[in-house]
């Protein structure tokens, strides 16, 4: 029973000995001689002592790491702010992954990407936790080429945009017709995939012989909800006897 009690004391006075320890090193709390915090751009906490608003960490900044389930031990740097956790290297990463929309149009890597650029533009905002959406851009177009009758030739087109768009060719002959690709035309191939970037598109036209019936201008379209997008390239021989046209 005298243990209990002398135990009971021992630990109340340890904490009392604590309490008087944070207010040493404290004081008194005067918010009024706390610095103004105007504009916080992952939020705001209070300092150590729960007196002062602080800023909490930004992207990037250090801060004080603690196992999940745990609490830190120490106060060092401060705690990160809103979408971000602290990492064993003492820094705060993006909790977040995914692309988002501005309110300024822009798409944004990711959510804290955006709150950062918030430090620049407070009123930045997110519209969408998508990429903006954005008609196609040709990003490579195919170019003109000059072929010896009867040779390979590759066409090549890459387009972006948002939602990714779909990607078809044309071909007009010189004698104004024109012609969906792919034809019937056993010797022009078509092929298209996603990519090489995020949300981009890449086609290819394929000429296994390059003959009369399929000189002319081929046209790579680029297409989604926002909008079209065209470029064209001009196949033709090169030096030499052309062949006799067939069509």
């Amino acid at each position: 029973m005298v243990q209990k009690v002398l135990f009971s004391c021992l630990l109340l006075s340890l904490i009392s000995f604590r309490r008087l320890l944070a207010e040493e090193e404290c004081g008194k709390c005067d918010r009024l001689e706390c610095p103004l915090v105007t504009f916080c751009p992952v939020g705001v906490t209070q300092d150590k002592c729960g007196c002062c608003d602080i800023c909490l960490k930004r992207l990037g900044e250090k801060c004080d790491y603690a196992p999940e389930g745990k609490e830190v031990s120490k106060v060092v740097y401060g705690e990160c702010g809103e979408f971000l956790s602290c990492s064993e290297d003492n820094i705060c990463e993006c909790a977040e992954e995914g692309q988002v929309c501005g309110s300024d149009g822009l798409t944004y890597n990711s959510l804290c990407e955006l709150m950062e650029e918030t430090t620049k533009n407070n009123e930045l905002n997110v519209v969408d936790r998508e990429p903006c959406r954005k008609g196609p851009v040709i990003k490579s177009p195919p170019k003109d080429s000059s072929r010896p009758a009867e040779s390979i030739l590759v066409l090549d087109c890459e387009a972006i945009g948002y939602p990714v768009p779909t990607l078809t060719w044309e071909f007009y002959r010189p004698d104004g017709s024109t012609i969906q690709l792919p034809s019937d035309d056993s010797l022009v191939a078509v092929q298209v995939r996603g990519g090489p970037e995020k949300h981009m598109v890449s086609g290819w036209v394929q000429i296994m012989k390059v003959l009369p019936e399929n000189v002319g201008i081929y046209t790579c379209i680029a297409t989604n909800s926002q909008g079209v997008a065209k470029a064209s390239a001009k196949v033709t021989f090169s030096k030499g006897k052309a062949p006799v046209k067939k069509y």
